[in-house]
């Protein structure tokens, strides 16, 4: 991988540099930030909406499996979406703008100019993500300091599993497909397609299909076998990762 450590030098100062530095963390931290006063006051939230017909509803008291449920359905909604697009557009955009071909004259590899991107995106995005989920332990726990931080931990973690396996189909997008909203939607529509799959009991237990529910269901304090999931989803990342080099190696630039 000749190069590698440059290229991953050179991306990680290209992230600080541009939009991504400033979006990914400002949409963590706003989740993070108003995800525990959000779970904490949403039935006096319904009373001053409601009125008197807030009476009507029938709530339960809420605890810190609220915030955290919150937390998990962010991630697995809004947050996935710009990591996607974060993606979709790192190879292709590259390759657009001629930089790819600049770079690529200089004794570096095809294959460290895509792990380069895979692993600094990756970095970029688990440091975010565990600022993010820091933050959200803090506000729940003067919210409701009996909070443990292990579902949080736990859940957050596999879905960092989760979004290395569509930061890695991303990648294999982008290095096939000129447009980033045709990359990204190959990286979106996967994420459909392993949230589908999850709903099969057998693809949930012994794929990555089932991820997806084990970071909601991990946030609420289930306890639930995440071995086959987990060691699947790191496998089929690599597995795009080769792909993603295999197709870029072949790319005319």
């Amino acid at each position: 991988m000749t190069g590698f450590v440059a290229l991953l030098g050179h991306r990680n100062r290209e992230v600080l540099a541009t939009w991504r530095v400033w979006v990914l963390p400002s949409v963590l931290l706003l989740f993070a930030a108003t995800g525990p006063p959000t779970a904490r006051y949403t039935r006096e939230l319904l009373t001053w909406a409601m009125g008197d017909q807030a009476s009507l509803l029938q709530t339960v008291d809420p605890t810190y499996l609220d915030s955290y449920a919150q937390w998990s359905k962010n991630l697995t909604q809004l947050v996935v979406f710009v990591v996607v697009i974060m993606a979709a557009g790192a190879i292709n955009g590259e390759v657009r703008s001629g930089s790819a071909v600049l770079l690529l004259v200089k004794p570096v590899s095809r294959t460290s100019f895509v792990l380069a991107h895979a692993v600094s995106l990756f970095g970029f995005v688990a440091v975010a993500t565990a600022v993010g989920t820091a933050v959200t332990w803090v506000g729940t726990w003067l919210l409701f300091p009996e909070a443990p931080p292990g579902p949080l931990i736990v859940s957050t973690a596999v879905w960092l599993v989760l979004i290395a396996v569509l930061i890695a189909m991303a990648l294999l997008a982008s290095a096939a497909v000129d447009a980033v909203a045709g990359a990204a939607g190959i990286g979106i529509g996967g994420f459909f397609l392993l949230a589908i799959l999850g709903a099969v009991p057998a693809a949930a237990k012994h794929s990555p299909a089932g991820l997806t529910g084990l970071v909601g269901n991990l946030s609420i304090g289930e306890h639930m076998a995440v071995t086959w999931p987990v060691v699947t989803g790191a496998a089929l990342a690599v597995v795009l990762l080769a792909a993603a080099v295999v197709v870029f190696s072949r790319r005319e630039l």
